[in-house]
Parts: structure tokens; sequence; C-alpha cells
């Protein structure tokens, strides 16, 4: 029979084995990961600087949260509860709002309200328009004009919208935001947070129809101008880790002076989903990639210590690793 002292020395030695399985395997990942990637995620690190979220030389106004979507549980955060401007992260909301009460089949007759600035697909008063095609400009493109077009067609102004937005986001958790346009242009009275994004983005998640637009990296778009004539636009999308990263699925950038750098990102793998949003960074790709793949390996080690928790014996009765 084996004495006791002869069983802690197995078990002592068992759980050493696996923390060095455990390193080897972190070890592993992060170099898999870097060689999965290829040269074009090293080209959009290559364009940012060093400077990562966490370092004291980084934008201390910057805020972000990490959840498994799996469990529900925030990996990491950083001023989360903190209000910013969202830029065009805002199109999550406008976009959810959208199919609510239109069809992508519906056709749009836009108004004034599509001379708006910043990114524009190019739509003049009178244009017509599907809201398929609304759809895949607003997050492909990230089109201001499409935006203030969905927005009218549903609400009759960019007003009225705004107040269904608020109301919406109420009835999703959201607690500390405020929206005054479809689109995300400055506006003092215009902001969200981090964690209140993160439960937009998790219902965004789950409608089938919309990430199928943000997971196009390039589309085409019509529309007809007043006099019948059909004009066409070739877009591509605005979100360089889109089909770099593994297993990246979108979801939606955003950038003003008054916002910094935003973005908003779903990756999906075999082992697990996470989402991620950043708000008001300098270099929101640098940021993303590390973020996340420290989510990952945070991911990974806790699913390990939870099989041990659910069964310590294991490492007496089991099979041993040397």
């Amino acid at each position: 029979m084996v004495s006791s002292k002869r069983l802690r020395i197995i078990a002592l030695k068992r759980l050493i084995s696996i923390v060095i399985l455990c390193l080897l395997v972190y070890s592993g990942f992060h170099y898999l990961t870097a060689l999965g990637r290829g040269t074009e995620l090293s080209e959009v690190k290559s364009n940012t600087s060093n400077t990562i979220i966490g370092d004291k030389s980084s934008n201390e106004s910057e805020s972000y949260v990490l959840i498994d979507l799996h469990t529900s549980k925030v990996l990491k955060a950083d001023r989360p509860d903190v209000q910013r401007a969202p830029a065009s992260t805002t199109k999550l909301l406008t976009g959810l709002i959208a199919l609510k009460t239109l069809k992508e089949t519906d056709i749009v007759k836009v108004g004034n309200e599509v001379t708006v600035d910043g990114s524009r697909l190019g739509l003049s008063p009178g244009d017509v328009i599907s809201v398929h095609d609304l759809l895949t400009a607003l997050y492909v493109h990230s089109a201001n004009d499409a935006a203030a077009a969905i927005a009218v067609k549903i609400s009759g102004s960019i007003p009225a919208f705004a107040e269904e937005m608020n109301n919406y986001a109420v009835t999703l958790g959201c607690q500390h935001s405020h929206f005054t346009n479809p689109h995300g242009m400055p506006d003092s009275d215009h902001y969200t947070t981090a964690n209140d994004l993160s439960k937009i983005a998790s219902l965004f998640i789950k409608n089938e129809v919309l990430m199928n637009y943000v997971k196009e990296p390039r589309a085409r778009v019509q529309w007809k101008d007043t006099r019948g004539v059909n004009h066409y636009a070739e877009v591509q999308t605005t979100n360089k880790l889109l089909g770099v990263y593994p297993g990246d699925e979108g979801l939606k950038t955003g950038t003003t002076t008054e916002a910094g750098e935003c973005l908003v990102s779903y990756v999906t793998r075999p082992d697990g989903d996470l989402l991620l949003v950043v708000l008001g960074s300098k270099q929101r790709y640098n940021d993303t990639i590390k973020l996340l793949d420290e989510g990952w390996a945070m991911r990974r080690s806790n699913a390990a210590l939870r099989g041990l928790a659910e069964s310590p014996r294991s490492l007496i009765s089991g099979p041993g690793l040397y």
C-alpha cells in the first residue's frame, strides 16, 4: 500500500508537470498566433507606435472592457464607466433600431439629412436607395449619410431618432449614455461608456443579419439619382483587423478628434468568444491585439483551473504527465 507521503510526492510532481505544460502551451499559443497573423498583422502593428494600453506614456483618458462571452465574465477593464465620445461605434445602435422597423428590401428616398460631414457614401437629396445598400454603406464604409437616411426614414427627423436611440439604450441597461445622432459626429451631449457599448455590441452580435454586414471586407453599393441614373460605389472595410487577426469578425471602428480612436471587436474561435470595446485610444489596433492576446491566455488559464477545481483528485488518481 502506498504511503501518504509517497502520494503527496506524486501529487506534487504532477502539479509541477501541469504548471510546466501550461507555460509551454501559453508560449506556443503566442508564437502560433503571431505566425498565423502573417505579414498583414505585422504591417498593421508597424504602422503604429509601441505604446500600449497600461503604459504610463499612453493616453490616460482611454478606456476599455474585455468580456468572455461564454461566461459573461469581464476579463480586463480600465475606466469602463467613463463617459466618452463614441464616434462611429454609435452605428451599432443605429442598425439595431433600423431592423426593428425596416426590411432590407425597403426603398428609401433621401432628403437634406444626407448633407452631413465626415465619412460619406455620396448621397444627394432625392436619391433612391435600398435599406440593404444603406446598411452596407453604414457598416463597410461607415457612411454618415447612410446613417442619417436610415434615421429620418424611421423617425422623420434626427432628433426624433435620437430619442428612440436613448429609449432603446435604456432597455439594454445602458445607464451612462446619451445619443443625439445616428452616426457619432461630435456633440457634447453624445456620449457612452465602454460598459454601455459592450451591452449594445452583445445584442448586435446575436443579430445574424447585421453581422453579415460587419464581416464584409469589401462590397458594392448602388443607388439612383433624381434622373433615374444608376450610381455605384466600391467600398472597403474601415477595420484593419478584419480577416487579419485570427477569428476577428469585425464590429465597428470609430474616429474623431474628440473621441480618439475607437474599436469594438468580436473574435470567435473554437475555444471561445471574446468581445472587446476600446474607446479613446491613440493606437486602437496595437491596443486591441495586446488585450485580445491577453484575453485568450486568461481564458485558457481559467478553464484549466476550473477543470482542476472540479476534479482535484485527478492530481493523485490521474495517469500523470511524467
